[in-house]
């Protein structure tokens, strides 16, 4: 069994064409041969009987009376072919004709007639014997010819009945080939779809003009989608949940350990209170990144809600929260903002570029070289249409291009990495971006040192 359906199907056709055709061929040769001996036989006997109507008696004795035009209409009626004729009296004897057409001797009854296959000279002929009345007993007249025309016509009815087989056959395999190829399609349609969906992507199949043979397979993956769906729901609602229910007591204890280190304590506690407010950070930072997670896939399944955004105003909205944390860390971020206008949700947007700034802070400058960002927007020419593009570009380390497609991955850190993030910030990044048509690059930094990262979103 072939892997392709459609093949499958073709060879079956091809091997009931290849046994069909020479059983018809075969049987249409048969009856076209026929049908040329018959009306080449019609023809002999019709002459026999018209010489036969020239036979009379006179005085006893068995007279013929052939014109001389109307032997050679006769002599000439084959063609390129060589007629006979003779006449022979009751007891056999010659009465006009070729005489060597004489032999064999045939018996026939009075108004007998009959087809046979014979020679004269070693040349093979078709003759036709009809015995007529002559007195009381019968005259025969026979009519004969050549077979050179009978054989071109049967060779000639070989190759007409072989051609139009053939094209025949052809005509049908190419006929069966495209009704194949168009029954053939829904399930085309079916793997296209398939083929084109993101995992995220659990809608039902679009059905159109499906045939009845194909329903029960696309019922069959639209129930299997719409139980992932439900498990991947639950799955999100879970991570939505754990951590909204976290994100009080992390807060809290956040808070806390914070207090704890503004107020007065011993020395010997100081350190251990900052482990315990760094580790609070991370994890509510953690419990936020999940939560925004959870909340990213949820909205990019919802029909709608997109609208008209500028990149600039988004920027500018960060600016407004993440400026401050940048000067606390001693770190410059600066902005070179030009209008970008695209459809999506300008809160997701706010937290993709969000997730940009705090991975820059955390990664990028060292203790001699403070953190050096910068965030743009702006419009960019592109095939078909202008784009929008937002960049956040750092002086930090950098990722190697062998590493710059697992970073995307939710929870993987560059090795050895020194910041406190939990690696998700890229993984949400890139589900904001697809959520909105978009697509997340990795380039260096223009001067050639650290991380310049990319979006790219279809223009408004």
């Amino acid at each position: 069994m072939l892997k392709s359906l459609k093949a499958t199907l073709m060879l079956w056709v091809v091997l009931v064409i290849a046994l069909v055709v020479p059983l018809r061929f075969f049987f249409d040769v048969r009856g076209q041969l026929q049908r040329t001996s018959a009306a080449y036989d019609s023809s002999l006997s019709d002459w026999a009987l018209a010489l036969g109507n020239l036979v009379h008696m006179r005085d006893g004795e068995p007279q013929f009376d052939l014109s001389e035009q109307t032997e050679r209409s006769l002599r000439t009626t084959a063609g390129s072919d060589t007629v006979y004729y003779v006449v022979l009296g009751p007891n056999g004897q010659w009465v006009a004709g070729d005489a060597p057409l004489a032999m064999p001797l045939i018996g026939l009854q009075r108004g007998e007639r009959r087809l046979l296959d014979t020679q004269l000279g070693g040349q093979p002929l078709r003759m036709a014997v009809r015995a007529v009345e002559c007195g009381a007993g019968a005259c025969q007249v026979r009519v004969a010819e050549t077979m050179g025309e009978r054989e071109q016509t049967r060779l000639a009815s070989v190759w007409i009945t072989a051609l139009l087989a053939g094209g025949g056959a052809l005509l049908l395999a190419l006929a069966i080939w495209r009704v194949v190829s168009v029954a053939m399609r829904p399930l085309a349609s079916v793997n296209e779809q398939l083929a084109e969906r993101s995992l995220d992507d659990l809608r039902p199949l679009r059905r159109g003009r499906m045939p009845s043979e194909v329903q029960p397979l696309v019922d069959a993956i639209d129930q299997l989608l719409q139980r992932v769906a439900v498990d991947a729901s639950r799955q999100r609602h879970f991570i939505a949940d754990a951590a909204h229910q976290l994100r009080t007591p992390l807060t809290a204890l956040r808070t806390e350990s914070e207090l704890a280190l503004l107020e007065g304590h011993p020395p010997a506690v100081h350190a251990t209170l900052v482990r315990m407010h760094r580790s609070a950070q991370r994890v509510a930072r953690l419990a936020d990144q999940l939560l925004m997670l959870a909340r990213t896939e949820a909205s990019s399944r919802e029909p709608g809600g997109a609208e008209p955004v500028d990149l600039k105003a988004v920027a500018q909205d960060a600016a407004q929260n993440w400026v401050p944390r940048a000067l606390e860390r001693g770190a410059d971020l600066g902005f070179q903002l030009e209008s970008a206008w695209l459809r999506g949700r300008r809160h997701l947007l706010g937290e993709l570029l969000g997730n940009l700034v705090h991975n820059a802070l955390e990664y990028a400058g060292d203790a001699e070289h403070p953190a050096r960002i910068t965030v743009r927007t702006a419009l960019i020419d592109g095939p078909g249409a202008a784009r929008a593009v937002l960049e956040v570009e750092d002086n930090g380390p950098g990722i190697d291009g062998a590493e710059r497609e697992r970073v995307f991955e939710r929870f993987y850190r560059l090795p050895g990495s020194a910041g406190s993030g939990s690696g998700l910030g890229l993984a949400i990044v890139r589900d904001i971006a697809l959520a909105h048509g978009a697509s997340v690059t990795l380039l260096d930094a223009e001067d050639g040192g650290g991380l310049r990262v990319r979006v790219t979103f279809p223009a408004a």
